[in-house]
């Protein structure tokens, strides 16, 4: 049976294979987090964790804001002494909480923007001494959607917003409990989200998406004028899932999807000129959701959801060069609504939605894409798998980079367990046939296929799908 990538999705026919072969794959199990990763769930109570957004304390604990689908509500979790505690922010009748955004003051307390969709406004949330406090921000025309919050050194909150009626950029300030909101001048038809950062003089930064040109785009003020730009200058439509973040010399980086291409790009601005790099291109529409944060080393690294497969995965370049690991490849479709967070030590914090429920969070260790082999791969792809999916057998074939020192290739299942070891020619290519070491087929479903280099290090990491 050939099956076709574009029309068949791989987990809606790894569950349909799974059930012909009387495999139970609903009701409880435990998830697993791919290596080096952990996995913890800070709320179950029902279809939540739409709209995260994390941040990480200065004693290291993760906190999240997030939606609750069930009961229309904005919910807040964090993290102290290895417990997780989740309450409601806003409580409200109306449907509140989605396009949440989350930033921390020095004390810990967080402070969250949101959207109101009962009424089309932007309302935001703060907690101070144990009590929760909601303002509204702006209520003219249906606004609110796509907010993004940061605070400045006084520790008042600032927020870059859609409004959706007019398709406008707007900006909203809080100064001494009043709030003030401005159009930004971008000559736009702003999308779905923007991303906001302040630099060290306070000045706002936002990346958002142009609905007519089909570009990403970068907006800063200084000296109160506000100055727009494409991020992108590609004829690509990209930029539609956009993240930004400034690093220590207040440069801007962001981490964006290419809808042309249906891959993950990066742009930064180091000197004055934006340059843009594709960071994985390894499946048809991967890059959902990125988000982006810069580590100590000022070093960028980003989360984000593979639409393709269904779930989350990592990036880091250090050196100039990227790398990919897996956090959280199963059955089920995770890894949306996307957040990041890294901590002084270096640990990669994320959030995110598992379809149906729960809100669920992801760890790594420091710095968890350097030195570690486990579903590491390569950019570009080191990798090629022919035909793919398969129904009796493939090739597999190395580039020259990834051939150069690896010692054979080895095929595992979904959970981790060892399926066949298969040495390489010369050309660095080895054909699998689509059975185990004892000879017997392998269940059809999603495979990962790795190298494995001469020092018995792990190289380059893909997914294979068998069909039957």
């Amino acid at each position: 049976m050939r099956v076709s990538r574009k029309s068949f999705p791989p987990k809606a026919f790894v569950l349909a294979a799974c059930i012909s072969i009387g495999l139970v794959v609903f009701g409880a199990r435990t998830c697993r987090a791919y290596p080096p990763f952990t996995i913890e769930f800070p709320d179950q109570s029902g279809d939540v964790g739409r709209f995260t957004s994390i941040k990480v304390d200065a004693a290291g604990n993760p906190h999240i804001s997030y939606y609750d689908a069930d009961h229309g509500n904005l919910k807040y979790a964090h993290r102290n002494g290895g417990v997780w505690v989740n309450e409601p922010a806003d409580a409200s009748t109306d449907d509140v909480g989605q396009y949440t955004s989350l930033a921390l003051d020095a004390a810990g307390n967080p402070h969250i923007s949101y959207y109101d969709v009962t009424h089309g406004h932007l309302l935001y949330a703060h907690k101070s001494g144990g009590t929760w406090f909601v303002e509204p921000v702006d209520g003219t025309h249906d606004v609110g959607r796509g907010g993004s919050i940061a605070l400045d050194g006084a520790g008042e909150p600032h927020i870059s917003y859609v409004d959706y009626t007019t398709g406008d950029l707007k900006f909203a300030s809080r100064s001494a409990g009043t709030w003030t909101s401005v159009t930004v001048p971008t000559g736009a038809s702003v999308g779905e989200y923007t991303s906001l950062a302040l630099d060290y003089s306070g000045n706002p930064h936002i990346a958002f998406y142009d609905w007519t040109s089909k570009h990403l785009m970068y907006t800063h003020r200084s000296g109160g004028v506000w100055s727009t730009q494409p991020a992108d200058n590609s004829t690509d439509n990209t930029g539609y899932y956009m993240s930004l973040a400034l690093d220590h010399t207040d440069r801007p980086h962001i981490g964006y999807f290419n809808l042309t291409t249906g891959h993950l790009d990066y742009a930064e601005k180091p000197a004055g000129t934006w340059g843009s790099v594709v960071v994985d291109d390894t499946d048809p529409a991967i890059g959902w959701f990125p988000s982006i944060a810069i580590d100590a080393a000022g070093d960028p690294r980003m989360c984000y959801y593979d639409k393709y497969y269904g779930d989350l995965t990592y990036a880091r370049e250090s050196g100039g060069t990227w790398e990919i690991l897996y956090v959280d490849i199963e059955l089920d479709d995770a890894g949306q609504y996307a957040s990041l967070a890294v901590d002084a030590s270096g640990r990669p914090h994320m959030s995110y939605y598992r379809v149906g429920g729960p809100l669920t969070y992801a760890v790594g260790p420091p710095d968890a894409s350097t030195g570690v082999g486990s579903g590491m791969r390569p950019l570009p792809p080191a990798m090629s798998l022919r035909p793919n999916p398969t129904s009796h057998g493939t090739v597999i074939q190395l580039g020259p980079l990834a051939a150069d020192g690896a010692a054979r290739v080895e095929i595992y299942d979904v959970v981790g367990r060892l399926e066949r070891r298969l040495p390489l020619d010369a050309a660095g290519a080895a054909v699998w046939d689509g059975r185990d070491e004892g000879g017997g087929a392998v269940q059809p479903g999603v495979h990962l296929v790795r190298t494995v280099r001469r020092d018995g290090t792990l190289g380059a990491a893909k997914r294979i799908v068998v069909v039957r």
